[in-house]
């Protein structure tokens, strides 16, 4: 896929941690400005660590990008430090709704402020925040580790807000979370899209969640991307359908590569 005025490019990239294990194999992807991309996969299928390569967060797991490329709004960030990406604009939600339970609400907060300084910056993030997320205005005086699952997942949300992003990364916001609660979420996260002009790439495993709210989507499988097109074409897709929802005799998932072989096999002996 080739979008137009793209703010992120994913050229062939390899990821690998300790100098041994190759965990991303050549995957491309792009993002438009303002748009919305999914990234599909199992566990282990090597979506969190595509997020980590693009805001940095590999190397403080012992990886690195080997090969390949990727920019940001025309600047290469391969070598840059996280500290450096984030400044960039692109911030990573990371998956496990990870506040700082000691503070409150509002400190946690103020913690993701850091990069916009004090004063009217400070003012207007916070009242952004609070205006998609009124229950964060309610609890802003307790303390995080008090406060629901779904509240914390929007506090880190909200958190990410603080530093004024042009390109979200989200891994696994629905994870543990109650079904009113993920709609509601969900819900914001496009309105954000939608309303405020930032970019998102989203991980997530709820596949019907994820193509509801990404118009455009990625899977990977092993490392490796499968297979990539939009939200209509890859719900219709049989081959989509049956690896998420199709399980072995031993109740395990199907592997896609063995459902696209198996299905080149039918074909060729009728």
């Amino acid at each position: 896929m080739t979008v137009q005025d793209p703010i992120l490019i994913l050229n062939n990239i390899e990821v690998m941690y300790h100098e041994v294990i190759l965990a991303l194999k050549g995957v491309s992807l792009e993002i438009s400005r303002g748009g919305i991309a999914a990234l599909l996969g199992a566990n282990g299928a090597g979506k969190s660590t595509t997020l980590k390569a693009i805001s940095g967060l590999l190397k403080h797991e012992s990886g690195e990008v080997t090969d390949g490329s990727i920019e940001f709004l025309g600047q290469h960030l391969e070598r840059k430090s996280a500290e450096e990406i984030a400044r960039l604009g692109i911030i990573q939600v990371i998956e496990g709704r990870r506040v700082f339970e000691h503070l409150t609400v509002e400190e946690n907060l103020r913690v993701g402020a850091h990069l916009q300084g004090n004063g009217s910056r400070l003012r207007q993030g916070l009242e952004l925040v609070y205006t998609y997320f009124p229950r964060l205005r309610e609890r802003r005086q307790v303390a995080a580790g008090f406060i629901s699952g779904g509240e914390q997942q929007m506090a880190v949300i909200g958190r990410a807000l603080m530093t004024a992003p042009k390109l979200l990364l989200l891994d696994e916001p629905s994870m543990g979370l109650a079904p009113l609660l993920i709609k509601e979420i969900f819900d914001i996260i496009g309105r954000l899209n939608r309303e405020e002009g930032i970019a998102i790439l989203l991980v997530e495993q709820n596949v019907k969640l994820a193509l509801a709210i990404a118009p455009y989507a990625y899977v990977l499988e092993n490392g490796r991307l499968v297979m990539h097109g939009s939200a209509a074409t890859l719900r219709e897709n049989p081959d989509i359908r049956d690896f998420y929802l199709g399980l072995t005799e031993l109740g395990a998932r199907k592997s896609f590569r063995d459902l696209k072989h198996y299905k080149r096999r039918k074909r060729w002996l009728t």
